[in-house]
């Protein structure tokens, strides 16, 4: 007889506070919806729906909640939401264009025990910028939120999505990051679905070639003129084995410990279950988590299959125990399968630029 696999501790949720966003970037993935019409627009996360969730987790093992959205910080109830999170003795992540971040909102979040706020910033030009999130003066105002951030005694990482209209400016960007006061750079690789895909139809996004070899760049020039940890999300396939042996593990999706609430009040695999109703999973104030959490089959999926029964290039890799497949949503939305190959990888395999060290 089969055993099924055991349930694993759930650590956070990834609490998506709004449908809305002041921007309308051309790389989102999650597509929310623009709040041009201000903070109403947009399903919004009711406090009673948060402290439920958190409650039912507790007992699973929660520990710390990621505030994402949308843009969360649209959010009306934010603060409130933020004493929610430090009533409960939870750590906590922001994900933030910054656009919206005073200084009092920046010594809350560090009142409330958020210990990462991470600002989308996709260019250190200004005209550049603007054009990526569709915001004319955004440039300036992510800027100010990000100096609050720093007055307030955070560190924050600054995440830029590659593509071809920013990737030559890098050097500038790294520049601008320290001069902030930034602690770190994460650059994220353009996932080619929903905004993603058209730009990746238009000849906007970059190639696997072209990624690789900023991932050497960074390696073997970037990292010796600047104090930052610039941080490349590539599948743990493609990072140093440097980095592989020193434990790092930034930016690898625990996907068997998370689990997302959304900003209408339901339990998801994550963001993505807000046009992907396969992986919305019940109501928050209706549906039991601890039954969700031990039972849900798209769970149960998950757990039965990863990392074993990954497929094509990724049952191939030595990393599948670490990388899980890299991103499970961004693979479902491609695919309609849970255990499909990484994109990225699948690629890069296609155009013999898979590392063979790597390869089973």
């Amino acid at each position: 007889m089969d055993m099924m696999p055991p349930v694993p501790v759930l650590s956070t949720l990834y609490i998506y506070l709004t449908k809305g966003c002041n921007c309308a970037c051309s790389h989102c993935w999650f597509v929310a919806e623009r709040a041009s019409q201000g903070p109403k627009h947009g399903a919004m996360l009711k406090v009673d729906t948060l402290r439920r969730a958190i409650e039912q987790a507790l007992p699973l093992g929660l520990a710390s909640l990621k505030w994402t959205g949308g843009e969360p910080t649209l959010h009306p109830q934010f603060p409130e939401l933020l004493q929610i999170q430090k009533e409960f003795g939870l750590s906590a992540a922001v994900e933030t264009n910054g656009m919206l971040v005073t200084r009092a909102l920046a010594e809350q979040m560090k009142a409330a025990d958020v210990f990462q706020v991470s600002v989308s910033l996709d260019s250190a030009d200004e005209v550049v910028h603007d054009t990526i999130r569709g915001v004319k003066g955004g440039f300036k105002q992510t800027v100010k939120g990000i100096q609050e951030l720093v007055s307030a005694g955070f560190q924050p990482e600054l995440i830029l999505t590659l593509q071809r209209v920013n990737y030559k400016g890098l050097v500038r960007f790294f520049t601008l990051a320290e001069d902030l006061g930034a602690g770190s750079v994460k650059l994220n690789v353009l996932q080619p679905v929903l905004r993603g895909e058209k730009l990746l139809l238009e000849g906007e996004s970059l190639s696997v070639r072209e990624i690789l070899g900023i991932s050497e760049a960074i390696e073997n020039k970037f990292i010796k003129n600047t104090s930052l940890t610039i941080h490349l999300d590539l599948p743990m396939a493609f990072r140093p084995l440097a980095k592989i042996l020193s434990g790092e593990k930034a930016g690898v999706c625990k996907i068997l410990n998370i689990l997302g609430v959304l900003p209408h009040g339901e339990y998801a695999l994550c963001g993505v279950g807000q046009h992907v109703p396969e992986l919305a999973m019940g109501d928050v104030m209706t549906t039991s988590l601890e039954e969700v959490w031990s039972s849900h089959p798209v769970l149960q999926q998950i757990r039965e299959g990863l990392p074993e029964h990954l497929q094509g290039i990724c049952s191939q890799c030595l990393m599948k125990s670490a990388c899980f497949g890299s991103c499970v949503a961004a693979n479902y939305q491609l695919s309609g399968n849970l255990l499909a190959p990484y994109w990225f990888c699948e690629q890069a395999d296609a155009e013999e630029l898979f590392p063979n060290s790597r390869r089973t």
